[in-house]
């Protein structure tokens, strides 16, 4: 599990170092032919891994995930996201997957509800195929902020 986590952690600083330099105006823009724009993607890495680990497994059906309506899948993004919201989003990249991680040290996590990926039709099963699917998933996107960042 940590070994997946190391990756998604590598990808996600990544992630804060190419988009680092953007202005809120360029993390807005939606490049033709695509459908959300970077500032979404970083949202969206962050919304999704927080809900799969702790609503599918049951640990905080509670918890608060800001933002999880607008950056959920199948979501598009709002006409202008604010560069402080944005900036949580950096923020939460890492410390998102250390809380993740610690709780997973602790055994909070042992009960997962399956959740097949929309992408692949990949079913998840256990949070270690979460945690694996993370990083792919992380991947996945950083690849399509790659690509918007040449058409900003």
């Amino acid at each position: 599990m940590i070994k997946h986590f190391e990756v998604a952690k590598v990808v996600r600083e990544k992630i804060a170092k190419i988009t680092g330099e953007l202005t809120t105006g360029q993390l807005n823009k939606i490049p033709e032919g695509f459908r959300n724009n970077i500032a979404w993607h970083i949202g969206h890495i962050v919304v999704s891994t927080e809900a799969l680990c702790y609503l599918r497994s049951g640990v905080s059906l509670e918890k608060n995930i800001p933002h999880i309506n607008d950056y959920q899948n199948g979501s598009v993004p709002k006409p202008v996201i604010g560069a402080e919201e944005i900036q949580y989003f950096l923020n939460r990249l890492q410390a998102s997957l250390n809380e993740i991680t610690a709780d997973y040290q602790k055994g909070a996590f042992t009960t997962f509800q399956p959740y097949a990926t929309m992408t692949f039709g990949i079913e998840m099963t256990n949070m270690e195929t979460v945690f694996e699917m993370s990083a792919y998933h992380d991947t996945l996107h950083f690849g399509h902020i790659q690509a918007m960042r040449k058409l900003v």
